[in-house]
């Protein structure tokens, strides 16, 4: 399995550096839904010129058992240290994420451990969403929707509070 971080020369490294060769591309922009995707060379093929300095970056909770029932392959230290590691090789760059709040089993503490993610981070841009039951997927099959509606806007609204309070915060400092 290939890890964030790992040696491993991906296919998609390689063809980021051939597109950025072409000369009539100008700007390159890509997203990944896993942080697990990262590994050295990759991170070393976004320091070219062409490629964004804006990274989406899915990390989907702050908490580990959320994350493992979610069937993430990787963990919120993995994922903190994934950002570093790239913020220190691109000083420049943003982050966006996807964040799902209420997600079955999610407790006070669980939710807890994003808010902290979100303060720690300081995502440029972040989808927060309230989790919903989607027919077919395997959280609908192992695990019961258990945390109320209510619970899952107030959580809404307070990320998004944080998270606009980190941007402000943020912008303020430049």
């Amino acid at each position: 399995e290939i890890r964030s971080g790992s040696d491993f020369d991906l296919p998609f490294a390689n063809l980021l550096r051939e597109i950025h060769e072409l000369p009539k591309i100008e700007k390159i922009s890509f997203i990944s839904s896993n942080p697990f995707d990262f590994t050295t060379s990759l991170i070393e093929a976004m320091k070219l010129p062409k490629i964004s300095r804006y990274l989406h970056i899915a990390v989907q909770s702050g908490s580990n058992d959320v994350l493992k029932r979610m069937n993430r392959r990787h963990t919120v230290e993995e994922f903190i240290f994934l950002i570093e590691k790239i913020k220190k090789e691109i000083p420049d760059i943003e982050f966006g994420t996807d964040i799902i709040v209420g997600f079955p089993g999610e407790t006070e503490e669980d939710f807890r451990k994003t808010v902290e993610l979100f303060k720690k981070i300081k995502f440029n841009v972040a989808y927060i969403s309230v989790y919903s039951v989607r027919k077919g997927t395997p959280a609908e099959k192992f695990f019961k929707d258990d945390v109320l509606l209510s619970e899952k806007k107030r959580r809404h609204a307070v990320l998004t509070g944080v998270f606009n309070d980190c941007r402000n915060n943020a912008v303020l400092a430049m």
